[in-house]
């Protein structure tokens, strides 16, 4: 065959397999069918030939253009797979799988299957014009490894800090960087933007910003290279140095010498080397980059940051396995030291290697490491042993496994290794530090102690103290930060918590994080990150986003990981979204569920997108005031007929059984609560001491009948009760993730609900994870009835709601109620149910968050040069 165009489709020709005529008839029928643009009767004829003749791929073939042209494009990559699996010389399916790879995201892949679909049909024009876009310089040869006469290096480091090469001249230089996360919403982190244009976009306004430094944790395309040299030969005065990394997950059995895990780990490293001088050709692979890599940046890479945070228990468990030593690299050296610092040691000396005997250039190297693998003693910071010990001490329950690491049992320590006389470059150490975790950042009595020029700040104490140990070296802050997330997964007691944050308030707080940083004599910072990624897992909400991999679909908000960007990805269309206490016909415009004639509630509204729930209560103008009344939100989620049947306070009782009551009072006292039984969360805390005595999840999680009035808070536990190793006991922190904010979204990024008292609209927008949906995208929630093994889940069949208008004083009775009562009671038939639309591609847009104005007049206002070295005396705290 021979593909005409994408739209015709191939034109068939007399198949080498033998079938019926009735299979013939419906290949040809289905043909005709898809050129005249009839998509479901092509696929219902491709579909009966497959039938009637399984061995013909030219059903497959058809049958996979229809999908393809349907929108259905991860079936229609599917079939084309299929057939090459049969038929690898099938020019047709290469094409297909060209163009299914495309629409999915995948360019590199796209190129390489359509230039074997090319290779195979020569005079396909419409797909080498596809091809001349996606990739003009396919078939230029790339460059060949050219090995420099002399030694280049345009980096190094020197005592503490960083120097660059500027006009044949070294100069200082301070880090101020970016971490370049690309993952846009819907995509896997592998998924990234294909084309230079988008890089380009982003290098500018990161410029613009006053960074002068990226840092990429793995392989980007071709087209970030690219869009890098373009930037950097454009604008010589404004720079972007790139710190690139190399990433691996764990391996094996935690054994960092698998022999498959390593090859493949030093092949990536030797793949970085290669690309970042413009000599490279990675082929497609699941999960990773490939590509053309012709673009030269070697000149400004300021150097290579290996590995990532390494878990502490497979550190623990590579030391116990392998013995301590010594190394003696060409370029990097170690006297003595444990397995894994052995290791890494060796792994960037190889790297170094490479580059040194490929192109003649070095440039400084470092590996990730974070507070849980720091060198430093800790006394706030008990091993589980050590605290089961003072437990059993002192008559209290032993927990059961705790839900973190132990973070003082194992250490890798970069001043254990030493540049040799061969290497100028130099070796830095790389901390990812946040103000909030572990909790011997601010339990530490002299962390505590600390003061910077802004203030008390324990974070800046805990800098000081890591950056003195290393005083002989650079040391780099490679990630920090605060998100703007509205969930909190951990509390901080200076307010610099892992969540909880709105978007001013993350600006102010990073921005201090920032001149911290450099006051304590770190020799750069990479504040985490660019972009908002959805894909992002997080501890205290990751057991109940199910599917797991459709997290990409939709933005937890309760998520703290998926909101520490600077370019902010926000769900829906920015011109249609409802915004708390801006234009009210936005809330006007949702779904109208339940309306009346009279009484103080005249209608509810609601609405969905990709980070919240959405609903309008319509008040009647002037009988409604705070003064004398409260209003109550009923909300069934699932199984009507089950849950709470009597709403406190106002002694409604109802047909319907709800699962969540959103209590408004006034606009200073306002939540969210649950029935007990689909509490996620079981909390329980000592009065007096505590102590948390429960578990951080509860099994089951399920809808139960209940006549009680009974909703309880969403408190859930952030910071565990613990020892310290002396003994000390230090209270648990919790935190109640129901208790809803007042206020205008152009007040606070945070807010939950809003009265609009001139329109008569009150407006309220729920975060999916408050009640416990799932994945809204497929819209899937909580119904757990296993007690081991993944949380379970339903499909939801509808949502009810019901308004109450209650009295504040006197006889406690109701104004209104929406539906309304039969003498005091709901019934069933009164109430509509609502279902939003699920969605398999999310709609989203993007905007500046306010940390990029706060960081923008920090560093266009930093003067050249570095802060003064940290002082050769151990810190005082």
């Amino acid at each position: 065959m021979a593909l005409a165009t994408y739209l015709w489709g191939p034109v068939p020709v007399a198949s080498q397999t033998r079938c019926s005529s009735e299979a013939d008839a419906a290949l040809r029928r289905g043909w005709e069918a898809y050129r005249s643009g009839t998509l479901p009767r092509a696929v219902e004829n491709f579909q009966l030939a497959h039938r009637l003749c399984p061995s013909n791929t030219d059903a497959g073939v058809g049958l996979g253009y229809a999908r393809l042209r349907l929108g259905e494009t991860k079936q229609a990559a599917a079939l084309f797979e299929g057939v090459l699996a049969r038929d690898s010389t099938n020019s047709d399916a290469w094409d297909g799988k060209a163009r299914s790879r495309l629409q999915l995201g995948d360019t590199a892949g796209a190129v390489s299957a359509g230039q074997r679909a090319l290779s195979l049909a020569p005079n396909n024009t419409d797909l080498r014009s596809m091809l001349d876009r996606l990739a003009p310089d396919r078939d230029r040869p790339i460059a060949q490894p050219r090995r420099a006469a002399s030694l280049q290096l345009v980096a190094r480091t020197a005592g503490s800090r960083f120097e660059v090469l500027s006009a044949g001249k070294w100069q200082p230089f301070y880090i101020r960087g970016v971490n370049l996360g690309v993952a846009l919403p819907g995509r896997y982190p592998s998924e990234f933007p294909p084309d230079s244009a988008t890089y380009a976009g982003w290098l500018d306004t990161l410029a613009a910003m006053g960074a002068n430094s990226l840092r990429v944790y793995t392989i980007l395309p071709p087209a970030f290279y690219r869009a890098l040299r373009g930037w950097n030969l454009t604008h010589p005065t404004k720079v972007l140095w790139l710190l690139h990394g190399v990433w691996a997950e764990l391996p094996p059995r935690y054994d960092f010498q698998n022999p498959s895990w390593l090859s493949e780990f030093q092949s990536d490293m030797r793949s970085v080397v290669d690309l970042i001088h413009g000599s490279a050709i990675l082929e497609p692979r699941l999960g990773h980059a490939a590509g053309r890599y012709d673009a030269d940046v070697s000149s400004w890479v300021l150097g290579f940051i290996i590995g990532r945070e390494w878990e502490p228990f497979a550190v623990k468990a590579f030391n116990t396995r392998r013995p301590t030593g010594s190394f003696q690299g060409q370029y990097l050296r170690v006297q003595r030291a444990p397995a894994m610092d052995l290791w890494l040691a060796e792994q960037c000396d190889r790297m170094l290697r490479y580059e040194a005997a490929t192109y003649n250039a070095l440039r400084p190297i470092s590996y990730t490491s974070w507070p849980t693998l720091d060198p430093l003693h800790h006394a706030t910071e008990a091993t589980v042993a050590e605290e089961a010990a003072w437990r059993k001490r002192s008559g209290r329950k032993i927990e059961a496994p705790m839900l973190e690491y132990e973070n003082d049992a194992v250490s890798i320590d970069p001043i254990l290794i030493t540049p040799t006389a061969q290497n100028p470059a130099g070796w830095f150490a790389t901390y990812h530090a946040y103000p909030y975790y572990p909790d011997f950042m601010f339990l530490d009595p002299g962390y505590q102690k600390a003061r910077s020029s802004e203030g008390v700040s324990s974070y800046y104490g805990y800098l000081r103290e890591l950056i003195f140990h290393h005083r002989a070296i650079p040391t780099v802050i490679a990630e920090y930060g605060v998100p703007s997330s509205r969930g909190v997964a951990h509390l901080h007691p200076q307010g610099w918590s892992h969540g909880g944050h709105d978007e001013r308030q993350m600006a102010a707080i990073d921005a201090r994080l920032t001149r911290e940083i450099q006051e304590a004599g770190a020799a750069g910072s990479i504040v985490f990150a660019w972009l908002d990624e959805w894909f992002k897992k997080n501890w205290a909400v990751a057991a109940y986003e199910i599917p797991a991999d459709n997290t990409r679909l939709w933005h937890n908000v309760m998520n703290a990981e998926q909101n520490y960007g600077i370019l902010g990805q926000y769900a829906g269309d920015r011109a249609t979204t409802p915004r708390l206490g801006e234009n009210p016909n936005q809330w006007r415009a949702l779904s109208l569920v339940q309306e009346s004639q009279s009484g103080p509630i005249r209608a509810l509204r609601a609405g969905a997108d990709e980070s919240y729930w959405y609903i309008a209560v319509e008040l009647a103008p002037g009988q409604f005031s705070w003064d004398s009344l409260a209003l109550q939100l009923a909300i069934d989620t699932h199984r009507p007929a089950i849950g709470q049947h009597l709403i406190p306070d106002s002694r409604v009782r109802s047909e319907i059984g709800f699962e969540f009551l959103v209590e408004l009072l006034n606009p200073r006292t306002a939540s969210l609560r649950v029935i007990p039984e689909y509490n996620r969360h079981d909390v329980k805390l000592d009065p007096t001491t505590a102590d948390d005595f429960g578990s951080f999840s509860r099994r089951p999680v399920i809808t139960v009948n209940r006549d009680d009035g009974r909703f309880d808070s969403l408190l859930v536990i952030t910071n565990r009760a613990r020892f310290g190793r002396d003994g000390t006991f230090y209270p648990a922190r919790a935190y109640d993730r129901g208790s809803l904010r007042y206020g205008r979204q152009d007040s606070s990024s945070l807010s939950d609900w809003y009265l609009d008292e001139q329109a008569g609209v009150l407006q309220l927008r729920l975060a999916w994870d408050l009640i416990n949906v799932t994945d809204p995208s497929s819209r899937t929630l909580l119904n757990d009835r296993h007690t081991t093994g993944p949380y379970g889940t339903s499909k939801v069949t509808g949502f009810h709601f019901g308004v109450i208008a209650r009295e504040k004083r006197g006889s406690q009775g109701i104004a209104g109620a929406l539906p309304a009562t039969d003498h005091g009671v709901w019934l069933a038939k009164s109430f509509r149910q609502w279902i939003w639309n699920a969605w398999t591609e999310p709609k989203s847009h993007s905007q500046l968050k306010p940390v990029y104005d706060s960081l923008k007049q920090l560093w266009q206002a930093a003067p050249a040069g570095v802060p003064a070295r940290p002082s050769r005396t151990a810190p005082s705290n």
